[in-house]
C-alpha cells in the first residue's frame, strides 16, 4: 500500500506541470479552434488601477498614451484607491489629455476601484492594468483584433515579462513558471478556453462584466464569469506588457499567498464550472490547473513520509528521497543567495517550485481560516 501511496503521490506531484500540458497541447493538436483576426477598431476604455504610485504612474500613463490606437477611440480611467502620495496629483496633470482620474475616499480595495470604474466607462471594449505594467505599442490592436475577428470570445489576454538594468541594459526575462502558464494558456485556447487571465493585460467585452465582489480575484472570476456566459477566454501569444521584478522573495511570497487564498475563494464559489458533464473541456482545464496544482504541496508532503517510511525496502527510495532532500537544500541555497543580491539562475527552477508551493500551504490556512484578503500593496523594486 506504501508503495502504491507514493507512486500515486509522484503522479499527482508532476501532473499539473509536465503530464496536464502535454495531454492538453496533444488534445489541442486534435481539436484546434483557430483565430480571427479583424482589422475593426472598437470604443476602448483602459483602466489602470493604483494605489501610491508615484514613482511610476507618469510613465504608465505616457505609456498608454503612447499606444498605437485612435485617440477618439481610447478612454483612459486611473482608479485611484486613496492614495497617500502624488499619485492624484500626477494623474491630475494630464486631465488635458482625457485622463480620467476617480479617487477614492477610502481604501476598499482593487476590485472594488474595478466595478466602479466600469460603470464609468464608454467603450465597448474594457482593458485592465497595473500602473507599473509597461505595454507594447500595438497591444491594444491586437486585443481588438482578437475580440472583433471572433464573436464566440469574451476575453482576451497576454503575459507578463519582467524588465530589469544590469550593467546599464535593461535586461527582458521570463521566468520557467511564466513560461509554463503562457504554453499552457496557449494550449487551452487552441482546445477551449484558457483558465484565468494576467491581470496586468486583459480586455474583456464590456456586455460581458459582472460586478464582482470586493473579495474576488479579479484576473480569474471575470474570465470565470465570460466562461458561465457562453464565450470564451484566449490566450494571445504575442501580447505582453513588462514589469520590474519583484523587491524580494518575502514580498513575492505574500503576493503568491493573497493570490492562492483569493483563488481558492474563486474556485470554489464557482464549483459548478468544474462539472465535467455540464463543462466537459473546461471543467477538465480548471481542475487540472487549478485546482490540482493547489494540492501538489500536500502531496509532496505525504511523498516526502511516505519516502521515510520505505526506506530499507528497495534501493530506489534512498535515491527518491536524496533527489528530495537536494531539491529542499538547493532552495534555501537560492533564497539565501538572493537575500544577498547575489544571481543564481541555476537554482531558480527549484527556488521558484519549492517557493510556489509553500505559499499555497499559506493560501490553504488562510483561505480555510476565512481571512479575506482585500486590499493590495504593490511590490515595489
Amino acid at each position: 500500500m506504501l508503495d502504491v501511496i507514493f507512486v500515486f503521490c509522484c503522479v499527482m506531484i508532476i501532473y499539473p506541470y509536465i503530464l496536464y500540458p502535454i495531454i492538453v497541447k496533444a488534445l489541442g493538436l486534435i481539436r484546434n479552434r483557430q483565430i480571427n483576426i479583424s482589422s475593426h477598431i472598437p470604443t476602448i476604455t483602459f483602466v489602470i488601477s493604483a494605489f501610491n504610485e508615484e514613482e511610476v504612474i507618469e510613465e504608465k500613463i505616457r505609456n498608454t498614451l503612447a499606444l498605437n490606437y485612435p485617440k477618439e477611440k481610447l478612454e483612459i480611467i486611473v482608479v485611484s484607491d486613496h492614495s497617500t502620495d502624488r499619485t492624484d496629483e500626477i494623474v491630475t496633470s494630464f486631465a488635458k489629455d482625457g485622463v480620467l482620474l476617480l479617487s477614492r475616499d477610502v481604501r476598499r480595495g482593487k476590485t472594488a476601484g474595478l466595478n466602479d470604474a466600469v460603470d464609468k466607462a464608454v467603450g465597448d471594449m474594457i482593458v485592465f492594468s497595473d500602473a507599473d505594467s509597461m505595454y507594447e505599442v500595438d497591444a491594444l490592436k491586437k486585443m481588438a483584433g482578437y475580440l472583433s475577428g471572433n464573436p464566440s470570445v469574451g476575453l482576451v489576454t497576454g503575459s507578463t515579462h519582467y524588465r530589469s538594468k544590469t550593467a546599464g541594459k535593461i535586461v527582458v526575462t521570463t521566468s520557467m513558471y511564466m513560461k509554463l502558464e503562457s504554453f499552457i494558456k496557449r494550449q487551452e485556447s487552441n482546445l477551449n478556453s484558457c483558465v484565468g487571465a494576467d491581470g496586468a493585460i486583459f480586455a474583456v467585452r464590456k456586455t460581458l462584466y459582472q460586478r464582482l465582489q470586493h473579495d474576488e480575484i479579479n484576473d480569474l472570476v471575470i474570465p470565470l464569469n465570460v466562461i458561465h456566459q457562453g464565450y470564451r477566454v484566449v490566450f494571445h501569444p504575442d501580447l505582453h506588457c513588462f514589469e520590474a521584478p519583484a523587491a524580494d522573495a518575502m514580498g513575492e511570497f505574500k503576493r503568491q499567498v493573497r493570490i492562492t487564498n483569493r483563488t481558492l475563494r474563486a474556485i470554489f464559489r464557482n464549483a459548478e464550472l468544474m462539472n465535467i458533464f455540464k463543462y466537459p473541456l473546461f471543467g477538465f482545464e480548471l481542475i487540472s490547473h487549478k485546482l490540482l496544482r493547489f494540492i501538489v504541496p500536500f502531496f509532496m508532503l505525504v511523498l516526502f513520509f511516505v519516502n521515510l517510511l520505505l526506506l530499507g525496502k528497495e534501493t530506489i527510495y534512498y535515491v527518491t528521497l536524496a533527489a528530495q532532500m537536494i531539491v529542499y537544500s538547493l532552495s534555501i541555497i537560492r533564497y539565501w543567495q538572493e537575500r544577498r543580491g547575489r544571481e543564481g539562475k541555476l537554482l531558480n527552477i527549484f527556488y521558484h517550485f519549492v517557493m510556489v508551493n509553500a505559499s499555497i500551504i499559506g493560501g490553504w490556512i488562510n483561505f480555510l481560516n476565512g481571512n479575506k484578503s482585500v486590499m493590495w500593496n504593490p511590490q515595489k523594486q
